[in-house]
């Protein structure tokens, strides 16, 4: 577990709110379908709820994060993310990026 850094994953779909224009809600995805398609978005979607900014939880080369950019989310929220989900599963996740 030492040599991960991120995780890799796809924008399969995004919502941008209309008066704002920010984005709401995104549904990030690995290789495969997995509950981890779901647990990744919700995480994100609520740390973006939270104030913390897009562009620290995701990176890209997409500055619009638009359907099927590349994108990785950063390992203290994968960490978050398997310690929300009922241990430290990072194994279970579908794209390692090290």
């Amino acid at each position: 577990m030492n040599g991960i850094k991120r995780m890799q994953f796809y924008i399969s779909r995004t919502k941008t709110d209309a008066e704002s224009g920010n984005i709401v809600s995104v549904f990030v995805c690995g290789k495969n379908e997995s509950q981890w398609c779901w647990v990744a978005s919700a995480f994100v979607v609520q740390l973006i709820n939270q104030g913390v900014p897009f562009n620290t939880l995701l990176k890209t080369g997409d500055r619009n994060y638009q359907v099927g950019s590349r994108v990785e989310v950063y390992e203290f929220a994968l960490r978050t993310m398997a310690n929300d989900t009922g241990g430290d599963n990072l194994e279970s996740l579908p794209t390692v990026t090290v």
